[in-house]
């Protein structure tokens, strides 16, 4: 609900009217009631909304609400008009929310915390809306509503909370001039990289309707309108004389993979080979069974690089990519190793690219010349950081929910056998299959072995990265083809498996997991039409108070593509440092992700205006 309405004799109970407040922000208070804030007497609610220059008080007979007072200029008087309550949460400009003590970056005095909305009646009786911010001191700071694009939400790369600044000093205008010249030097990398590439010619490809029929007839669910529209998006690239650098972002489970396959597809045709680079073995076995299972019905030849491969194999996939017999590779970073040699090589395509090494990533620019190169992410890119890069880099983002998906059913209980239990006999007896994370691997058979007491005639098997080579991957095919009902694992599971039969999680300690892991981890279910479950659980013991939020946002956010609200205080401190690279920690953190991404796009806007900037 946007506000809430409350009048005389209306059906709403007294607790029910004060988690509405909480949450729209509102704060209990004590002492002298002020906008945002309100104050519990008995039976009555004394409440300053920040919308109104009044307060009011609200007076409860049962479940109803007797009365309404407003008390203007110390009068009281019975108010039988309806009370409309605005939220204390302001939504800026770039898509994020402020809410009660958010840290808040004001782009001429610095980061403060953004404290509540107020209603001031001017003399000439209109009414302005004014957002009331502390700086350090306890010094406020009143912007006026119509200046809220000056505002970003602050948000850091670490766990340090920020210092805030101190108005009328002359620190901040240093550090946002210093970032903005920072920012000019990314802005100078990014414009000639992409000015190289504009130059670089590459064959055009043509397009196969054939091969495009036969990838289509094996997908098993609808196109999403994103995911069709990011599909046309590489064709196009394909079609291009220009090697393209597009970034495809979606969320969790949102059908990434599916553009990724159709483009290796189509190069495929065209004659030219594809290498496919993912931060996991397990991740690689899957992608290969996958590619294999939907490209049974076509001559290409399909291989995977990893440690699951055996080294007299690995020799026989490194020959056949060097004589073009081999037209798809999909592997861990063992496929960009220097003695790797490609006939023909057309397309890359890079799966959370954050996820390598920086040794890693050097080498894959010398990839990156005269090919096509894709790269898949499921982290959020804030809508400036966008705006800024999309001139510059081809950008792909998926944020429709496929047909039929449901939202995970996610709950947040103390450990307990008997819920364990119910939880994974529901899962079994509707034919389904069980995540059960544990993730320390000393204890990880120990929990198995507790497990088989509750269900012995199941079979309950161990995954963690820490197995041999060989065994985990028996194991891990024997869950793909449903032959295993609970895999015990540890956070090898996180990084993109897509298995729709495994449709309940368990998570054991997820007090110790950052929200966007836990955010991460709760993706591997829910990917099929069935409704998906996900319980974490947490021992006997007091929890921080960052443990205890973490697992309130995850529990409140379960809708579909919720990834960039869920976590942006998380998530999003990944994204910078994902897309634009660590280097850039140091300015962000000064003056937050969301600032430095205006002063990247204000960056690359004045370089292409003024040429000789770029020198």
């Amino acid at each position: 609900m946007d506000k809430i309405i409350i009048h005389n004799h209306i059906k709403k109970s007294f607790s029910e009217l004060v988690s509405d407040l909480i949450n729209f922000g509102y704060e209990r208070s004590e002492a002298d009631v002020k906008s945002g804030y309100f104050s519990i007497s008995g039976g009555l609610i004394k409440i300053f909304p920040v919308n109104e220059t009044a307060v009011f008080v609200v007076d409860f007979f049962g479940d109803d609400i007797e009365e309404i007072f407003i008390i203007s200029n110390d009068v009281r008087n019975r108010y039988d008009g309806r009370l409309a309550i605005e939220k204390n949460i302001v939504k800026l400009t770039d898509g994020s929310t402020l809410s009660r003590e958010s840290y808040v970056v004001h782009e001429d005095y610095g980061i403060g915390q953004f404290l509540s909305i107020e209603t001031l009646l001017l003399a000439t009786g209109e009414k302005v809306k004014y957002l009331n911010l502390i700086y350090q001191n306890e010094e406020m700071l009143r912007v006026p509503g119509d200046q809220v694009e000056k505002l970003s939400r602050y948000i850091g790369v670490g766990q340090r909370k920020p210092k805030l600044s101190r108005l009328g000093s002359m620190s901040w205008k240093k550090t946002y001039h210093k970032t903005y010249e920072n920012a000019l030097i990314l802005a100078r990398e990014l414009l000639s990289v992409y000015a190289k590439r504009q130059v670089t010619r590459k064959r055009p490809r043509y397009f196969s309707e054939e091969w495009d029929g036969l990838v289509k007839s094996t997908f098993e669910f609808v196109e999403t309108e994103d995911q069709i529209k990011a599909i046309e998006d590489v064709y196009t690239d394909l079609l291009s004389v220009v090697p393209s650098d597009r970034l495809i972002c979606g969320d969790v489970g949102f059908g990434k993979t599916e553009v990724a396959l159709r483009a290796a597809v189509q190069t495929a045709a065209n004659g030219y080979q594809v290498a496919m680079l993912v931060p996991t073995t397990i991740l690689a076995e899957q992608h290969y069974i996958n590619f294999c299972k939907r490209l049974a019905h076509t001559p290409l030849r399909i291989e995977h690089l990893s440690r699951f491969v055996s080294d007299e194999k690995a020799k026989l996939v490194l020959s056949g990519l060097a004589d073009g017999s081999v037209d798809i590779v999909v592997g861990t970073h063992r496929i960009i190793r220097s003695n790797i040699q490609f006939k023909n090589l057309g397309m890359l395509i890079i799966d959370e690219e954050q996820k390598f090494g920086v040794k890693d990533k050097e080498k894959l620019k010398n990839f990156r010349s005269n090919i096509d190169v894709m790269t898949l992410t499921a982290t959020p890119i804030p809508r400036t950081m966008y705006m800024a890069l999309s001139g510059i880099r081809n950008i792909s983002q998926i944020s429709s929910i496929p047909d039929g998906r449901m939202s995970v059913e996610t709950s947040v209980t103390k450990y307990d056998d008997a819920v364990i239990y119910d939880a994974i006999s529901r899962e079994v007896k509707r034919g389904g299959q069980v995540f059960f994370l544990h993730n320390r691997v000393k204890s990880i058979n120990a929990s198995r072995r507790a497990l088989l007491k509750m269900f012995p005639n199941i079979r309950i098997e161990v995954a963690h990265g820490q197995m041999p080579e060989q065994a985990l991957a028996k194991i891990m095919i024997d869950f793909t083809n449903g032959e295993i009902d609970v895999l015990v694992c540890s956070t090898i599971i996180e990084s993109g498996i897509d298995l729709p039969n495994a449709n309940t999680l368990i998570v054991e300690d997820s007090d110790r997991f950052g929200l966007s892991q836990l955010y991460q981890i709760r993706g591997r279910i829910g990917r099929s039409i069935k409704k998906a479950y996900a319980i974490f659980t947490y021992k006997n013991k007091k929890m921080t108070n960052n443990a205890l939020k973490r697992l309130q946002a995850i529990s409140e956010n379960t809708e579909l593509g919720t990834g960039y609200d869920i976590a942006l205080s998380d998530l999003e401190i990944r994204g910078g440092g994902n897309i634009l690279g660590k280097e850039q920690h140091g300015s962000m953190e000064a003056v937050g992700l969301m600032l430095y991404s205006k002063l990247l796009k204000l960056a690359v806007e004045n370089l292409r205006k003024d040429k000789t900037l770029l020198q």
